[in-house]
């Protein structure tokens, strides 16, 4: 083809067409053009392509991750108020505190020192900022979305306060006021009525103890405030979610 054109301006020259010569020259020139616009576009659209299936990816993954957090979730929820309903049904046996099998109830009573925590999972969502692959979503709404949840939903407070009350006032609380008596050194295979000046547990002052009552209080206070955070937190996922699934259709 090129070998055709050479000749053809060849001839041309030596014919003394100078005017069609310049008509070809132009027509040589414009093809010329064409080419290289055409390879642009194919170019552009390969590019395109190749960016809508990265963003695809990206948003597919999230929505993975925003699932796996309502899934956390629900499980948090479940096991802390199942949690919750144990230790309220335990503390109902104070109402008749001579009845109550004392190793049973300072067993059972380990469970104040149990909470659950949190954490999004926002692996996916992090590499993407740290890599700059979140310029990859070309909706700038859902883009913002996506970073309003993830700063949501990693300030812990809340889990981080619970945690620190368990540690510090509830912990010491419940070995003092339960733990600390012959029933509590026992259930740890320590026989020390003979040694130890401890007295058995008095289920009856117990009762009527308002340190015991506040750890109590600072327990389902806490885990109450856990479930009502994490269900904001869910109700955010579930939106963003829809957002980037419907993103992914159009895409």
């Amino acid at each position: 083809m090129i070998r055709f054109f050479r000749k053809l301006r060849q001839n041309l020259l030596s014919e003394n067409k100078f005017s069609q010569y310049v008509l070809y020259a132009v027509g040589e020139i414009i093809l010329v053009v064409i080419g290289i616009l055409i390879a642009l576009q194919i170019n552009d659209y390969s590019e395109h392509n190749k960016q809508r299936k990265l963003e695809r990816l990206l948003l597919s993954n999230l929505s993975k991750d925003v699932e796996l957090d309502i899934r956390q979730i629900e499980n948090n929820t479940k096991l802390s108020r199942e949690r919750l309903g144990r230790l309220d049904s335990l503390v109902q046996l104070l109402k008749t505190p001579e009845s109550i099998d004392k190793a049973s109830f300072i067993r059972q009573s380990y469970e104040f020192v149990f909470d659950q925590y949190f954490k999004s999972n926002s692996g996916i969502f992090d590499e993407a900022v740290s890599s700059g692959k979140m310029s990859f979503v070309q909706n700038e709404a859902l883009r913002q979305d996506i970073f309003n949840y993830y700063r949501n939903a990693k300030e812990t407070y809340t889990d981080g306060t619970t945690r620190q009350i368990t540690d510090e006032y509830i912990t010491p609380l419940l070995v003092e006021h339960v733990y600390l008596n012959q029933e509590g050194l026992a259930m740890l295979g320590l026989n020390m009525g003979d040694i130890s000046v401890l007295k058995n547990l008095d289920a009856t002052a117990l009762a009527q103890n308002k340190e015991y009552w506040k750890m109590v209080l600072l327990k389902f206070g806490g885990n109450q405030e856990q479930i009502i955070r994490w269900s904001t937190i869910k109700k955010r996922a579930e939106e963003l979610k829809q957002r980037i699934d419907s993103e992914l259709e159009k895409i």
